[in-house]
């Protein structure tokens, strides 16, 4: 499993609320880095970029609402993605849920 994937993975642990807003907008900053121009990952990209302005502006009951679309839309990505990294984006995807 990638480290990036590793460490959001070990962030989430404590469940998304657990997460300081901070700390979240730059964990999906970088993952909107990883996976700009990323084949197939437009979708999941722009949900991310919904999720941090929501995060930065405060909008955390419209950040909450976001999280079960990108759980699916992670889920859906697993399937693509390299066998390393599948089983870790599907736990991902469950931690999104809430």
């Amino acid at each position: 499993m990638n480290d990036q994937l590793q460490q959001t993975l070990q962030a989430l642990q404590g469940g998304v609320t657990s997460v300081d807003a901070g700390a979240a907008v730059s964990n999906i900053s970088a993952w909107e880095q990883t996976l700009g121009g990323a084949s197939g990952a437009g979708g999941i990209t722009g949900q991310l970029s919904q999720l941090r302005s929501m995060l930065e502006g405060g909008d955390l009951d419209g950040a909450a609402a976001l999280l079960p679309g990108l759980a699916d839309a992670t889920e859906q990505a697993a399937s693509s993605a390299p066998a390393a990294d599948q089983d870790g984006l599907r736990q991902l995807a469950s931690l999104l849920r809430p």
